[in-house]
């Protein structure tokens, strides 16, 4: 769906380096957080069998879940950089996150999870590929899921304002860290003013499936356009997602 052959091999040699990347990572977490538990209960041990029955255990416990890395590997990645920042901030090596930036990380991760579902309900569905009705209907449920998502995670007077679809101006704005915000001025209605609202985000996602289904473009099609977009974080500068 959408993406051309070189696209597609470009996106999975970069999934597969992410997922790489962070199954190195949690390994070795896991050996160390092992080894540390181990270590507080050497003395407790009284034998050999003893001491390595219990190191099994303890390996088994920190033991890497490969399935919710492969996934979605670059959601996977962001939450384990989240994780590292957290702890940095407890030990006093960063400084505290602000509500903003909290927010913003917490509406990224629900915007993965998002495209990730949508990715799994495809290659789901794939095995209807000769079964147009099927293949449909499987898509049409998962779709339904992934808008069920976006809504918990919207601002319903954010949303109206992109249901308009009057877009005024895109901006861009400096983040404490990462790329920059893409912030969008939008047209909220008669008798209110011009609102600025962030431009990736799960409000205008909403309004863009609403505003096809009202058209009535079919829930294949939905799907794939909402994939594309979810892919990007801005449309102002490459970066994809």
């Amino acid at each position: 769906m959408g993406l051309d052959h070189r696209q597609a091999d470009n996106e999975e040699l970069e999934l597969e380096l992410v997922r790489e990347v962070v199954l190195a990572r949690r390994r070795l977490d896991g050996i160390v957080l092992a080894a540390l538990t181990l270590g507080a209960e050497l003395l407790d041990h009284t034998s050999e069998r003893a001491t390595a029955a219990r190191a099994a255990q303890i390996l088994e416990a920190h033991a890497v879940d490969e399935s919710e890395i492969a996934r979605d590997p670059r959601c996977a990645l962001r939450a384990d950089i989240a994780r590292d920042h957290e702890r940095a901030t407890r030990i006093g090596l960063a400084g505290a996150e602000s509500e903003d930036a909290r927010r913003r990380r917490e509406q990224t991760t629900l915007l993965c999870e998002v495209r990730a579902d949508l990715l799994e309900v495809v290659r789901r569905c794939r095995r209807f590929r000769f079964d147009s009705d099927a293949f449909a209907d499987g898509i049409a449920e998962g779709l339904c899921a992934a808008t069920d998502k976006l809504v918990d995670g919207a601002d319903m007077a954010t949303y109206r304002a992109w249901q308009r679809g009057m877009l005024l101006k895109l901006i861009e704005e400096p983040a404490s860290s990462g790329p920059p915000r893409v912030m969008a001025t939008v047209d909220a209605g008669a008798g209110r003013g011009p609102l600025t609202v962030e431009w990736d985000s799960c409000e205008r996602r909403l309004a863009l499936v609403a505003r096809m289904a009202r058209a009535g473009v079919s829930p294949v099609t939905i799907c794939d356009r909402l994939l594309a977009d979810l892919s990007v974080s801005s449309p102002l500068r490459y970066s994809v997602r």
